[in-house]
């Protein structure tokens, strides 16, 4: 009787499975890192373009126009106003100061985080705006005195600014306009309440310094004390909108000057010396942990690439601007994934001391010293998505980017680390000296 034929079932190679992927991941990489230092054409003509997001000392590199400097950082648009006054009344130093308040919470409303507003020669008030091209008109709108109102159609206002607990901006459903949402305090609710009720099937007005900007239909008693009005742009949508949150100017002011080539306020050529330095500072840290970790150290290099790369990238995605907020978020996020890095290899280093193998080592790391880093990210993360939530203005600017590096270190750690370095384990050897730089007892006894 004959035998069955016995199949011999191949076992996938392991080392050309690692191989491909560290190869694939690397080709991802460098790629990522020429299309982020000189952006990419997505059509034959070049009409649709992927920018440049990776700072350089370049002028030519189009990454300012992705990550556009702030008026810290970059060349800026410089208004100038003067007070305007009954004649022979002077403001006082408090009616100033509230005024730049109210200018640089306007400003803020806007996204604008490193606009600067300041009192200049005693009595006038100078603006330090970002020269990105956009807003040009609501820059002169945000500097109106912006007495907000709600009217009936007699023009009689019922509800001011100090119902408005907030209000906001954004383009509507179907992306054709912009349109004006608000949300009143209980007493605003109340009076909202009623007079919609008693002017339904007529219209209210929304009302700037006196002049009706807008006059929605009332179909329905409004009751809930929120509402939306379409039919802005972004322009006066973002001007009228940050009217409502703050109310208005304490002081009329009257355009006087204008330069568009004002030097950034932290000094001329701070971009290039800050881009130089903040370069050499990430090298040090990647030589450091090239001499401490050898080839594990160069695992963590490449991993530092990836990180500088994705948190720029979704910078730049965010609009959030070349801005000093902007770079203490990309490189807060940075500092933490080289914390996370060190404390997971140093922990490998102790249990190679100890006689653990150098895989064994990598899982014992992330269940003590290394859970301690994740833990610590995740409850950053959880803290900056929180302050998001509550903070629209400069803190949320600075924590969308920094939750995105975290998000983006988490990643990295937690997946990255592994596959990168389990990988080159697996292709180059279990020789633990050649991944930290110290040799386990068990392979220095044989």
């Amino acid at each position: 009787m004959a035998k069955p034929v016995e199949t011999i079932k191949k076992k996938p190679n392991s080392k050309a499975i690692a191989a491909i992927t560290l190869a694939v991941i690397l080709i991802l990489t460098l790629a990522s890192v020429v299309i982020g230092v000189s952006g990419m054409k997505l059509d034959q003509d070049g009409l649709y373009k992927l920018l440049a997001w990776i700072p350089t000392p370049l002028e030519s590199s189009s990454w300012r126009e992705a990550l556009v400097p702030g008026t810290d950082l970059g060349e800026n648009r410089v208004q100038t106003y003067a007070i305007v006054t009954e004649e022979g009344a002077a403001p006082s130093e408090e009616q100033l100061s509230d005024t730049v308040n109210v200018l640089t919470k306007r400003l803020l409303f806007g996204g604008w985080n490193s606009a600067q507003a300041e009192v200049v020669e005693g009595n006038k008030i100078r603006l330090s705006l970002p020269l990105d091209g956009t807003h040009d008109h609501a820059f002169e709108m945000l500097a109106a005195k912006g007495e907000f109102a709600l009217a009936d159609p007699e023009g009689i206002a019922f509800l001011n600014h100090e119902r408005v607990k907030q209000a906001a901006y954004g383009p509507t459903p179907n992306e054709d306009s912009y349109a004006i949402s608000f949300l009143l305090d209980n007493e605003g609710k109340q009076i909202f309440a009623d007079k919609t009720t008693e002017l339904l099937g007529q219209s209210i007005s929304l009302m700037i310094d006196g002049v009706a900007v807008a006059s929605p239909g009332i179909n329905v008693p409004l009751v809930d004390g929120q509402a939306s009005l379409p039919g802005f742009n972004d322009e006066t949508s973002l001007a009228y909108a940050s009217m409502m949150q703050y109310g208005p100017l304490p002081l009329d002011l009257k355009l006087e000057d204008q330069s568009l080539k004002g030097l950034p306020i932290f000094g001329a050529n701070v971009q290039n010396m800050l881009i130089i330095s903040l370069g050499i500072a990430v090298l040090l840290v990647m030589l450091y942990a090239l001499f401490t970790f050898r080839m594990g150290g160069l695992i963590a290099v490449w991993l530092m690439i990836i990180q500088l790369i994705s948190v720029h990238f979704f910078a730049a995605l965010l609009n959030s601007g070349f801005t000093t907020v902007t770079l203490l978020a990309i490189y807060g996020s940075f500092g933490l994934l080289v914390f996370a890095l060190m404390i997971l290899y140093r922990s490998m280093k102790r249990d190679l001391v100890r006689g653990r193998a150098i895989r064994q080592s990598l899982k014992e790391a992330y269940g003590g010293s290394g859970k301690v880093a994740i833990d610590t990210l995740v409850g950053l993360l959880l803290i900056a998505v929180v302050l998001i939530i509550v903070d629209q203005q400069q803190i949320g600017s600075f924590m969308r980017i920094f939750a995105m590096g975290l998000l983006i270190d988490l990643i990295l750690i937690g997946i990255g680390l592994k596959v990168l370095l389990g990988s080159a384990i697996t292709i180059f050897g279990t020789n633990s000296s050649l991944y930290t730089g110290v040799t386990a007892k068990k392979e220095a006894a044989l």
